[in-house]
């Protein structure tokens, strides 16, 4: 039966075309087919491989590339960091020594009609990346201005920490006030450039001295105003008015002019005018020298601001400028009402 359907196949495929066309048709596939198993298969299956290494190998430098964009901003922000952190460094002195955190303060509290009594600069403390500096100072005055200089020297660009703050008023003394202050100062450890930020900054505002003081008693609003808590330093005689034999001065303070009798209160410490000239008014102040309330008379001189001072005894010094006596004669100073 087998030999049969051979035979009728091949006499088939001898008298059909189309039937020979598919068998060699189907001969060359599977010639192919064997080809490609042989030769073909395994360097398709390379190349299928280095394709896909290829597409893996562009997603890891994409992710890469994404990587060094963050890399980037978190490098400027680090550098930012670095110039915040120098820049704060450089403000725990503000290039300053001790020397000149002790004038400052000392030459503000004169300013402000302040004494001190005491400034000790105690042993420095070792912190990491930076040194703190005790200061114990004592001081006295009214307490507007031990206020107002306190205010000053904490805003200023050099850090300062108020670690303690005593107030007691002093015995026999009008509104007197004495501050027991432990200050820290710090210093960097190194000299640091000034941060170029500083010159962004703005201008601090100017402070201005509160009339609030706890530990004055309460007074009249006639009895407690005008010039009573000035300091002379900041006062200027402008003229003169006399009436009846009697003299007043005109004094001009923050731009306004006061009109000041024998008697009146002037200054700090309970000061007093006890004589008034033509060019000049005397004014009988009271200082804490040695522990101890003294007085001594201090002038204000025609056109210019305080000028001078008579000191007692224990400092044997004697300061005056000169007053030009022939200017005094001049008829604007003097005004006959």
């Amino acid at each position: 039966m087998t030999r049969l359907w051979l035979l009728d196949w091949q006499a088939l495929a001898g008298r059909s075309g189309v039937v020979r066309s598919v068998v060699c048709l189907s001969l060359a596939l599977m010639v192919a087919c064997v080809g490609y198993l042989v030769r073909l298969r395994d360097p398709v299956h390379g190349h299928f491989e280095s394709v896909r290494q290829q597409l893996q190998l562009q997603d890891e430098l994409a992710q890469r590339r994404a990587r060094l964009v963050e890399l980037g901003v978190e490098q400027r922000a680090l550098e930012h960091a670095r110039t915040l952190l120098q820049a704060t460094r450089w403000r725990l002195a503000a290039g300053e020594g001790m020397s000149e955190l002790l004038d400052q303060l000392a030459l503000s509290g004169q300013e402000h009609g302040l004494v001190f009594e005491r400034v000790e600069v105690q042993e420095a403390k070792q912190a990491p990346a930076y040194r703190v500096q005790p200061l114990e100072i004592a001081v006295s005055g009214q307490y507007p201005a031990l206020r107002l200089w306190l205010e000053q020297s904490l805003r200023q660009l050099r850090l300062l920490n108020v670690d303690r703050l005593r107030l007691a008023l002093k015995d026999g003394g009008i509104g007197q006030i004495a501050a027991q202050l432990r200050l820290h100062a710090y210093h960097p450890g190194e000299e640091l450039p000034v941060p170029a930020s500083l010159a962004d900054e703005p201008a601090q505002a100017v402070l201005s001295k509160t009339a609030f003081d706890p530990f004055r008693a309460w007074l009249p609003p006639s009895e407690d105003s005008g010039l009573a808590h000035v300091p002379l330093a900041r006062l200027e005689m402008v003229g003169s008015l006399s009436q009846a034999g009697r003299r007043q001065a005109l004094l001009r303070f923050a731009g306004r002019l006061y009109r000041v009798a024998e008697g009146d209160r002037l200054g700090l410490e309970g000061s007093v005018v006890v004589a008034i000239e033509v060019d000049r008014v005397e004014v009988q102040e009271r200082i804490y020298i040695d522990g101890r309330w003294q007085a001594r008379p201090r002038y204000l001189v025609l056109g210019t601001h305080e000028q001078g001072e008579v000191r007692d005894g224990t400092e044997a010094m004697v300061e005056r400028r000169a007053i030009d006596v022939g200017a005094s004669g001049d008829a604007g100073r003097d005004v006959s009402g």
